[in-house]
């Protein structure tokens, strides 16, 4: 199974590197976990805030893999309890072989990425460092998997 968390992003600096990868090498050869970073445009000046989301929207949705479950994160979304991420995460192991998570830039994710998506989560009510969310995504899959 194929776990891509494909964010809008600057710099990753290295303890966030280490604590991604200290959860990837725990799960054994049939789950992969990847981070994808997408650069965000937000200092060209040009753009504004609607047509920032759109592009960075865009980005996010063509890093995608055919035939993938998208899950979106979003503040708005539903919240999941540990039982039910290990209900989802069973299904989409039974339904596919690839699961994408969107993590958009610092305005959100564009209305594209969200009618795309096949579920949107809300990790919480609480704002959190973009850089962060990937590992708390990891580790909760690593929790559901183990």
């Amino acid at each position: 199974m194929k776990f891509h968390i494909i964010s809008i992003e600057s710099k990753r600096p290295l303890w966030v590197k280490t604590a991604f990868e200290d959860y990837q090498k725990r799960f054994d050869q049939t789950v992969d976990v990847k981070w994808f970073g997408i650069k965000s445009d937000r200092y060209v000046k040009s753009l504004n805030k609607k047509k920032l989301i759109n592009r960075e929207g865009n980005m996010l949705l063509k890093s995608v893999k055919k035939d993938s479950i998208i899950i979106s994160l979003n503040k708005e979304g539903v919240s999941w309890s540990t039982l039910k991420l290990k209900g989802k995460f069973n299904e989409w192991v039974a339904s596919s072989n690839s699961v994408s998570f969107l993590i958009g830039g610092p305005e959100g994710l564009s209305k594209k990425c969200l009618d795309a998506s096949n579920e949107i989560w809300s990790l919480s009510p609480l704002t959190f460092p973009h850089l962060i969310v990937p590992i708390i995504i990891i580790e909760q899959l690593y929790r559901v998997w183990s």
